[in-house]
């Protein structure tokens, strides 16, 4: 059977669709390097991590990253996931919080920032998060 330079490139071209796939349907739903995940809870809690991960899923409702060495929570570090309801940042070293880091969690209801070194925090922080509850 003789294949065609055309239909070669249609055949890599629906395997490099499906690769492209795979890998967006593993980054929107990994879990961070070190991190453990079941269901919608995103455990980073005493990893020694200087930053927030990258790759925590957008599905995430809990997310544990007490007990690290996090200095600079940045307004990026949380983009994307809108479902966070609780957030646990405590025993950290976190002395700057960015405005607008906490802009895309809107059902936010719980966050916890206690033991870190904050010395203020920036105007309207929290005014897109209607829902928190408890800081």
């Amino acid at each position: 059977m003789c294949v065609s330079g055309s239909e070669r490139r249609a055949g890599l071209r629906v395997w490099a669709a499906l690769l492209a796939a795979l890998l967006w349907a593993a980054a929107a739903h990994g879990c961070p390097h070190k991190c453990s995940c079941s269901g919608s809870h995103v455990d980073c809690q005493g990893l020694g991590l200087k930053t927030v991960p990258k790759g925590v899923p957008r599905s995430a409702e809990r997310l544990d990253l007490n007990k690290n060495n996090i200095t600079r929570i940045t307004k990026v570090d949380f983009s994307g996931l809108k479902n966070l309801r609780i957030l646990h940042l405590e025993d950290n070293q976190i002395s700057v919080l960015e405005r607008g880091a906490f802009q895309d969690l809107r059902l936010l209801e719980r966050l916890r920032l206690n033991r870190n070194k904050l010395q203020f925090l920036p105007e309207l922080l929290f005014q897109s998060n209607p829902k928190l509850g408890r800081v």
